[in-house]
Formats: structure tokens, sequence, C-alpha cells
């Protein structure tokens, strides 16, 4: 026996001979072979087809479809607030009117707003595993600057190599020594269109200033994004599969489709002068109510049976559909549409870890693409002189005028009579702020705070005394009908 072998069985082993991780044995774990190479070159052999396979399940399975739309509902909703956060409260409120007002047209292509943007690069991330978003200056607007999405596609996938300055391009990504992003390699056209395409082969280099790259790193040195169901791609093509055979031997059951067959036939089968694209094994006859059909003799008919799909379907499809909606970091009742096994207990802690989940991918998107347009809109509209702000003071301190509160939306409520109730405990137990409960809605209580304000005064303008006057706390009586 061989040296080498024997000393890796001696020092892997208990000293009954047994490997330490039942995984590393012999027998029936002969056949797992593993590869051993590394993030980004798995990614890179495989991301081209792990994309067209995730899209065309988009394209062809329902769940799919509607578990992108139901992740980008949850992770985006109605918007990111954008809440500034400089000590002149003046130019905050410039900046936020101008925010609002840009975010409506800040698509170069002019179909999308900010918010339909996120919700497009929320489901490509998921579908895609990744995307990229383009700062684009133009010479028109409130602030001179848009934004383009480019797909994963159109990122140069095969450019690969050690660059002059000794650092490395990996995937179409461009690192320097230390590792920092300095660029990245883009077609020029997207390659997988082939419509009025000038060139499927130029590419160009943007420098990483201008990109914001929008992907989870699930490996650590992982540059490039993978799709959200990599890990359950076979499972449901498998289950597509499936659910389409079930669905043919149905309709081929609903048929009632007939068969004549004879000892000993004579002519052509299926012979019919009044029908001349009749082929061999078409049925002639229509059955009607009423009919009756003489056969000649040695002929008889015969029915396909109906063949039931049995009560193993609906379990063996749940079971599929709930391993699939852990893939896609939702609950199962998200992602089929299926409450008819769901009370509010199961529902509120399924929505307790999806909620946690989407929270992390919220902060990812904030960090990958929401606070750097901000950061660039503060830019523009400081050079641009849409805000007016002097540029020696800009210069000295730059962080100070990008600072902002990004506030994902608030969750609905599930038993909104009961969280609210809950949430009103808190404030008065001292468990929790004011501010903090209209954060976590989604909200900011200087603006709750200034329209309540503006609502009083309104209502007191017009004479109105409602339930809700903040003056009544103060012991005020309530007016009555009499009075």
């Amino acid at each position: 026996m061989k040296l080498l072998p024997r000393l890796k069985r001696l020092f892997s082993s208990a000293s009954t001979g047994n490997p330490a991780f039942g995984a590393t044995g012999r027998g029936r774990m002969r056949n797992w072979i593993v590869s051993n190479n590394g993030p980004n070159t798995e990614i890179i052999y495989s991301l081209d087809e792990l994309r067209r396979k995730s899209r065309d399940l988009t394209r062809n399975f329902a769940y799919m479809n509607g578990a992108y739309e139901t992740v980008s509902a949850n992770i985006v909703g109605p918007g990111i607030n954008v809440m500034p956060r400089h000590e002149d409260c003046t130019l905050c409120s410039k900046l936020k009117e101008l925010w609002d007002e840009w975010c409506l047209d800040c698509d170069i292509s002019g179909t999308n707003d900010f918010q339909s943007l996120l919700s497009l690069a929320v489901r490509e991330r998921w579908e895609a595993g990744e995307v990229f978003l383009r700062f684009v200056p133009v010479n028109h607007g409130i602030v001179p600057f848009k934004l383009q999405l480019l797909s994963s596609e159109q990122c140069k996938l095969d450019e690969n190599h050690v660059n002059e300055d000794g650092g490395k391009t990996i995937a179409g990504i461009r690192f320097d020594k230390k590792g920092q992003v300095q660029s990245y390699v883009f077609y020029v056209e997207n390659p997988t269109e082939s419509l009025a395409v000038r060139s499927s082969f130029e590419t160009i280099e943007i420098p990483v200033e201008e990109i914001c790259h929008y992907f989870k790193q699930v490996w650590v040195g992982q540059v490039r994004g993978v799709p959200e169901a990599f890990s359950g791609m076979l499972k449901i093509r498998d289950m597509l599969e499936y659910d389409e055979a079930e669905l043919n031997k149905k309709k081929t059951a609903a048929m009632m489709a007939g068969f004549v067959t004879s000892d000993a036939p004579e002519g052509p089968l299926n012979e019919d002068d009044e029908d001349p694209d009749a082929g061999p094994g078409e049925a002639i006859a229509n059955i009607t109510s009423g009919t009756i059909v003489s056969l000649a003799p040695g002929e008889d008919i015969k029915f396909n049976p109906p063949v039931e799909s049995g009560s193993s379907y609906e379990p063996f499809m749940n079971q599929n559909l709930r391993a699939i909606a852990n893939v896609l970091q939702l609950t199962y009742e998200e992602f089929s549409n299926d409450m008819s096994k769901a009370n509010f207990s199961s529902i509120r802690a399924g929505l307790n870890i999806t909620q946690r989940k989407h929270r992390q991918e919220q902060n990812r998107l904030i960090h990958q693409i929401v606070r750097p347009v901000w950061e660039k809109f503060v830019e523009m509209a400081i050079l641009s002189g849409a805000v007016d702000v002097e540029l020696a003071q800009y210069n000295q301190n730059r962080r100070a005028f990008f600072r902002a509160k990004f506030q994902p939306a608030g969750w609905p409520y599930v038993n909104p009579q009961q969280e609210v109730a809950a949430q009103k405990e808190k404030v008065l137990c001292g468990f929790s702020s004011r501010a903090q409960i209209i954060a976590e809605n989604g909200g900011d209580a200087a603006e709750v705070d200034a329209q309540i304000n503006r609502d009083a005064a309104r209502a007191a303008d017009y004479g109105l005394v409602f339930a809700t006057d903040p003056t009544l706390g103060k012991g005020a009586p309530i007016p009555s009908e009499k009075s």
C-alpha cells in the first residue's frame, strides 16, 4: 500500500479507523465529487448559463415571476425616504424639495421614476444575480444627471487578466493592488440583443465613480452576483416538468378519446370522404347527447379511462413550493398565495423572519445604490447652482452636505388594532419614542409633527374641532352639538 494514503487515513481517523467526519468517508460517499475552485472561478464559468436558466424560469413558471414581484414590493414598496441631515434646515428643505422633483424624472429613458428603478433593480438582482446603475450627465433638468440601469449581461464576464499596474481584472471588474474597484468593462450594446445593434463586441471602460453595482456577496472575495434561486433551480425545473405532466395527463383524460378496434379491418384506417384532412388514428365520429353509433361486425370501441392525480399530488407540490420559497427568502404563503392553512400566529411568525431578511436587503440596496445616488445628486445640485451654496464651504466639508437618513417604508400591519395599541403602550411606558415608532412605519417625525400642526391651524381657521386635536390633551372639552 502507498505511504501517502496510509498516512492520510491514519491522521484523519479515530482509533476505530472511521473518518472523523462522515461526509469524508468511503462507501456511499464515494461518488460525491466536489469542486475545489474559488467562488469567482466557479461563477465565471457558470454565470452565463445560470442567468439564462433563471430568466427562462421567470418566463415560464408563474410562481417565480410572482415571487420577484413580492420581493420587490417587500423591499422597495412605495420607495425609500431620504431625509437630509445638514445643520442648515433651510438647505435641507431645499435639497428635499429638489430630490422629490428629480426622482420623478431621473430615468434616462423616461420610463421610470426612482422608486420604479429601485423595484426593477431588485427584480434584476433576484433574477440575474446583479444589476449595474450608471450616472449619465445631461444638459437639462433641475439637476444635470440621470440614471441608466445596465443588465448583468452587459458587463464583460470573460475579461480576466493581470493589469500592468499590478492590479487585476476579474469578470470585467478592474481592481488596484489593494483590491479596490477602479472601473468596469461594459459592452457598448447588450450582447444578448440582436435588434438594431451597432456592435456586439465593442467595449467601454467606465470608472467606478459613475457606476453602482448592486449584488449580494455570498462568498468571501466574490465580485459578481449569482441568481437568488441558484441552489434551487434544478428542483424548480423538475417540479415544473412534473406539474406540466400532471396537467397533460388530466387534459388527455378529459378528452374522452375513443378508439375503434377490429379483428379484420378493411380499407384505409379512418377513411372519411367528408373529411379529407383526417389522418390515421383520428376519430371520425362525433359523440353527442343521444348518439347511437353502429359498429361493423368484428369492431369494438374502447375509451381511455380517466386518471386521477392521486392524493400525493398536493402534498408533494406544497412541500416543493415551501423549499423554493425558502430559497427566495419568502414564506410559503407569500410565494404561493395560499392562505388556506394559515392563521394569525403562523403568518406573524413567518413575516417576522422574512422581514428581518428583507431589512438586510434594504440595507444592501441603500448602501449600494440609494446612498451613492443621493451623494451624486447633492454634488451635482451644488455644482450646477440648483441650490445656493458657497463652493468653498462645500469643498471644505463635503460629507456634511451628504449626511442623510434613509428610511425604508414600514411593513403593513397584520392586526392594526393590536399593533397600534402595542406601539402606543411602548411610547407611554418609555420603551420607545414617537420618532422611533414613526420611523419604523417609514415616516419622519419632524414632517409628521409639521403636518399635525398645519392640520390643527387649518381646523382652527375654519372653527372645526376633532377628537384628534392636540389641544384637547390640555383639558379643553370637546364641544357638543347643544353647545
